[in-house]
């Protein structure tokens, strides 16, 4: 492997800016196209963990594309910076375009939202088996609840939650794209 100098190597931050532009790109097209295709796929946990499959894989892509861009070796602290900043990057990227998304496109697509989820909650709970009081109690939360998590505040305060998970992920993936240099004895 041809070692780069340190002029040439991209820095930590540009780099995780770029494929934090390119993954919250991939996130907004995934999103507009389920929104034309099927809303009712975006209101469920399959929906959920593809995101969370697409974006795992991606951070740790984009880890090892940097590690190796930078001379082959990463320590875990800049594998794990730097995974955090792919995620934050596309993380605000994805609450911009759901902004315009839910309060100028689809003022309307909260309420449709919460709709769906509550029906596929009731859907779910019912095939569980679960007693109707049950069922219509934990209903009239979301009703209550859900519209306003799909709400502009809902939205920040989501995104703030989000940011938790990122810090937790990209201590997941750091793990992935660390490659210490080996120590000469």
């Amino acid at each position: 492997m041809e070692e780069t100098t340190e002029a040439e190597q991209p820095s930590l931050y540009n780099h995780a800016a770029k494929f934090g532009a390119i993954m919250g790109i991939i996130s907004i097209a995934l999103v507009i196209i389920l929104y034309v295709v099927s809303l009712a796929f975006m209101a469920t946990f399959k929906f959920l963990l593809l995101i969370l499959v697409i974006t795992i894989g991606f951070v740790i892509y984009a880890g090892i594309n940097y590690r190796n861009e930078t001379g082959g070796y990463l320590s875990y602290g800049k594998a794990y910076l730097h995974g955090v900043a792919v995620m934050l990057v596309a993380g605000l990227l994805g609450l911009v375009f759901n902004l315009v998304l839910y309060s100028v496109i689809d003022p309307e697509l909260p309420q449709k939202m919460a709709d769906i989820v509550i029906e596929n909650t009731e859907a779910m709970m019912a095939g569980f088996g679960a007693p109707q009081a049950s069922i219509d109690e934990a209903i009239d939360k979301m009703r209550i609840d859900l519209p306003e998590q799909f709400s502009t505040t809902g939205m920040l305060i989501g995104f703030w939650k989000q940011l938790v998970g990122y810090l937790i992920f990209a201590l997941i993936t750091a793990l992935f794209v660390r490659k210490n240099q080996p120590v000469e004895m």
